[in-house]
């Protein structure tokens, strides 16, 4: 009997392995920086919106368990050329088993049109965070159709690129969620520069909520 009480013991042990195990995957967040860090690098302060905290954002958007990539540009980097990089890196990732849905990429303005491009181009169920990449120059010059699982999050306050994305939401696309945030911060288009709740709750709950 106590053997029969040991076996059972040694198989719940290695079920709660297991099941913890797949919990516990590995995520991938990549975050596309705004232009600003291509122009003036890690140190960029804007006279308008301040000092963009680019080291304080990694660390608040990095959920436990993952990988954070969040490469420095350089100077005046081509958009669908950075765009394509990014989504072969994904490619390869899918390709290695990594889950789609442990995938996550988070473009902030400049950032933002990077990865609007890369959900054009790949077709993986991955997770998108567009952050202030949304105005009337975007919609009359893209014709993006984009894939994957969508949040938008954009600023009342952002006269640069603080459009909704309901035009984007009510075109053709190939994506299995599209979710966009309205947020006002009253800080324009700097909101993006700082790691503040109001974007950075809703982009962490995305990136651990999207397990499918």
């Amino acid at each position: 009997m106590r053997i029969i009480k040991t076996a059972n013991l040694i198989l719940i042990s290695i079920l709660f392995l297991a099941c913890n195990s797949k919990t516990q995957s590995v995520k991938h967040i990549y975050y596309l920086h705004g232009r600003i860090i291509e122009m003036q690098g890690k140190e960029a302060y804007s006279e308008d919106f301040g000092k963009y905290e680019i080291d304080s954002i990694a660390s608040a958007i990095k959920v436990d368990n993952a990988v954070l990539h969040c490469d420095i540009r350089n100077y005046d980097t081509d958009v669908k050329v950075y765009a394509a990089k990014v989504s072969e890196e994904i490619d390869s990732l899918v390709n290695s088993g990594v889950k789609p849905s442990d995938i996550t990429v988070i473009g902030a303005s400049k950032g933002a049109i990077i990865a609007c491009n890369i959900s054009d181009m790949n077709i993986h169920d991955i997770n998108y965070i567009f952050l202030a990449g949304n105005n009337d120059y975007q919609e009359d010059n893209n014709d993006w159709k984009f894939h994957g699982k969508v949040l938008c999050i954009y600023d009342l306050s952002d006269n640069i690129a603080g459009k909704d994305y309901s035009y984007w939401k009510q075109k053709e696309n190939f994506t299995s969620k599209f979710e966009q945030i309205e947020v006002e911060t009253y800080l324009g288009h700097g909101f993006l520069y700082k790691p503040i709740d109001d974007w950075i709750i809703p982009a962490r709950e995305w990136i651990i909520s999207q397990t499918f």
